[in-house]
C-alpha cells in the first residue's frame, strides 16, 4: 500500500497543485521558480509550496497586466496627442 501523501501547510499548495491551480505545467512552474519568476514559492517540508494567496494576487497582476483585460493599456485606446513641431521659422529681413 502507497504512504498518503503529506498534505501541504495551511493556506498552501506542494507544486503540481499549484500548477493545476493556476493552469501551467509543473515544467513551467519549475523554469520560473529557477529564473526568480512567476509567484513566489518557498520549500516547507522538503517540497516546494505556493501560497494560494500569492498565486491569486499573481493571477490578478496578470490580468491587470493584459490589454485584452484592462482597456486602459490597449495603446488602440489611447488618447492621440498633437506634438508642434520646436522648429520655428527665422524671420526674412526686409
Amino acid at each position: 500500500m502507497t504512504p498518503k501523501p503529506k498534505p501541504a501547510p495551511p493556506g498552501c499548495l506542494w507544486l503540481a497543485d499549484a500548477a493545476d491551480y493556476i493552469g501551467y505545467e509543473i515544467s513551467t512552474l519549475r523554469k520560473w521558480r529557477w529564473k526568480k519568476i512567476g509567484p513566489a514559492s518557498f520549500r516547507a517540508g522538503g517540497k516546494v509550496t505556493y501560497r494560494i494567496a500569492v498565486l491569486d494576487a499573481w493571477l490578478a497582476a496578470q490580468e491587470a497586466a493584459d490589454p485584452h483585460s484592462n482597456p486602459s493599456l490597449d495603446p488602440a485606446n489611447a488618447p492621440i496627442e498633437m506634438h508642434l513641431s520646436s522648429h520655428v521659422p527665422a524671420q526674412r529681413a526686409a
